[in-house]
């Protein structure tokens, strides 16, 4: 039966196409959003951890979101931010994929990512024992679980530092925007992220923006995925 044969023909592919990634590994695009204040912290532990950027650069990371399969953050961010990490700033027909890293399995049971019903959360711990965890490695085999098991291509890392820092140094990330706000903290958590580290990761300053009155905002990729324009469109373009 011809029907019969297709459902074969796909089972065989899908087969196939996750043997090759089990080959090459993760193919997909790694996207870093990062925001800070004018000398470069990502927090300030003064009080509790609050909004900096303007309006325009909050409605731009949720198109961001929007644009990718999945949006990782570490454990840290879960533990000072709760984060819901869903799109709701922009019109979304899907919400993306929440991954936490998180080796020493902190994440707390009542985080909003395990409990809102938001979005589907995995959460990469050392020794998975529930549903919605994965056994924690190298990124790449992060990356890769991500890929075959959740079908991710898209990948967006949100925080914190750490988590960005580790994937600069390991070549993983193939965009970045960086948000630098004109405030400045008072009790301030460094990012340790310039440009020296950004083009040291492979990546190329592509331009500058202003996003509201005063967020300045620079963009970055690798000279591969340059020009492209679905990158400005990506964040910048509907609601």
């Amino acid at each position: 039966h011809p029907f019969t044969m297709m459902r074969k023909f796909f089972r065989v592919f899908f087969c196939f196409v996750f043997a090759l990634r089990g080959i090459f590994g993760w193919s997909g695009v790694v996207t870093l959003k990062l925001a800070v204040d004018r000398n470069g912290g990502v927090d300030d532990l003064s009080g509790k951890a609050f909004r900096f950027t303007t309006g325009e650069s909050l409605d731009a990371a949720h198109r961001l979101r929007r644009a990718s399969d999945a949006v990782l953050v570490g454990v840290q961010t879960v533990l000072r931010d709760d984060p819901s990490l869903t799109v709701r700033r922009v019109r979304a027909e899907r919400q993306p994929l929440r991954v936490v890293l998180d080796s020493k399995r902190r994440t707390p049971r009542d985080a909003k990512i395990l409990n809102d019903g938001g979005a589907p959360s995995v959460v990469f711990v050392g020794d998975p024992r529930d549903p919605f965890e994965e056994p924690i490695g190298p990124l790449r085999d992060v990356l890769d679980i991500l890929e075959a098991k959740y079908g991710v291509s898209k990948l967006m890392v949100e925080g914190g530092p750490t988590t960005a820092r580790t994937f600069l140094k390991e070549n993983l990330v193939d965009r970045a925007v960086v948000v630098r706000s004109p405030i400045t903290f008072k009790d301030p958590v460094p990012s340790h992220i310039d440009a020296n580290l950004l083009r040291n990761a492979g990546l190329a300053f592509l331009g500058k923006h202003t996003w509201g009155l005063h967020d300045d905002v620079s963009m970055w990729a690798r000279p591969q995925l340059r020009p492209n324009p679905t990158f400005w469109d990506e964040l910048e373009l509907g609601d």
